[in-house]
Formats: structure tokens, C-alpha cells, sequence
């Protein structure tokens, strides 16, 4: 067996024959993530108080809760209803399985961290009053935590989970050390503490 063969029989072990619609350079890509995933945002770390960067990570991605999706967006794409985007960001809406949206830039280099700001903006302008929330992770990323960043993934990609989830996900960890080592600028970044 060549290593095409396994990384594509990893890839659906990993992700199951749901996620396996897209191609195999799309689904190389989300194999990729996941394995930063498992390596990086998974992992304790004593900066969050000895909880992995996300938290929630690991439990969504083993229940099969995240949906992967590639595409191409820049910021200049389209965000009306019928457009690419926002398709993708319907079929996760309509399908109860997923907690996470968590769609994939195929080209590390497409977008500047600026430019993927304005998108997130534009995106989260979009879908807002949906009560959904989007986040922005970009290669060269700058966001950290005691020095430890947090947005700095592979390629770039942007997740969409609702509020509602959100807000009983950080609740939760404001009551354990998660937190303790969060400036209040690194709070405002991230939305807390919340203007109710």
C-alpha cells in the first residue's frame, strides 16, 4: 500500500465517510487540520490552566459534531444567500449533527491576516442577526496568549458556531482557571466580558 493510500485510508477513519464527498486534495487538507487539531489545540497546556487551547475541541471531533468544508473564499467574496459561502453556512444551519462549521482555505498564502479580518467582519455582519458567530484563523495569525497562540494554524479557515453554544461554552470556563492568564485586551478580542 503506498502512502496516497493510507493517508487516504487515514482520512476516512478520521473523518468518516460523511466529510469524504470533496476531493482528495480537499480531503488532504482537512486531514491536515485535523492532525494539527489532535497535535496543537487538543493538547493541556498549564497557560490555560492545564486545559487544551480548545477546550471543546477533542469532544466535538470525536462525536462527529464538526463539519469540514474547503473552499476558496477572499475578501472580496460574495456574501448573499445564493453564494458559496453562505450555501455552506446554510447546509450546516440545516443539519442538527454539527456544533462547528469549521471551513478550510486550500491556499496557505491567499489571504493577508488583514484581509481575512475583513472578511470574518463582513462575515459575521452576514450572519449575525442568524445568531451565529464566525472566527478567523490565518498562518501568520498574532493572537497569543502568553505567548502561546491560539489562531496561528496551518492553513487559513474560519468556524461558525452559534451563539448560544458559544456562550455556554466560555460560562463554563469561567468558572475554572482557563482564563487566568488572559489580559483584559486578549478578553475584548474574544468578546468577554460580554456588553448584555
Amino acid at each position: 500500500m503506498d502512502g496516497r493510500q493510507r493517508l487516504s485510508d487515514h482520512i476516512e477513519q478520521t473523518l468518516g465517510e460523511t466529510q469524504l464527498s470533496a476531493s482528495s486534495c480537499d480531503s488532504e487538507v482537512i486531514y491536515l487540520m485535523v492532525e494539527y487539531m489532535k497535535g496543537t489545540l487538543e493538547k493541556p497546556h498549564p497557560v490555560f490552566g492545564n486545559m487544551p487551547i480548545c477546550p471543546f475541541a477533542r469532544k466535538a471531533r470525536l462525536e462527529a459534531r464538526i463539519l469540514y468544508k474547503v473552499d476558496r473564499f477572499s475578501a472580496h467574496t460574495d456574501l448573499k444567500p445564493d453564494s458559496a459561502v453562505m450555501r455552506i453556512i446554510n447546509e450546516f444551519c440545516q443539519d442538527e449533527r454539527y456544533e462547528v462549521l469549521l471551513v478550510i482555505h486550500p491556499d496557505k498564502e491567499a489571504m493577508t491576516g488583514l484581509a481575512m479580518q475583513q472578511f470574518i467582519d463582513d462575515l459575521n455582519e452576514n450572519i449575525s442577526d442568524a445568531g451565529l458567530v464566525a472566527f478567523g484563523s490565518h498562518p501568520d495569525e498574532d493572537f497569543k496568549i502568553q505567548g502561546v497562540y491560539t489562531r496561528k494554524e496551518p492553513y487559513l479557515n474560519f468556524t461558525v458556531q452559534t451563539k448560544q453554544l458559544l456562550q455556554k461554552a466560555s460560562d463554563s470556563l469561567l468558572k475554572t482557571d482557563y482564563y487566568k492568564n488572559w489580559t483584559p485586551d486578549n478578553l475584548r478580542y474574544v468578546g468577554l466580558p460580554r456588553g448584555e
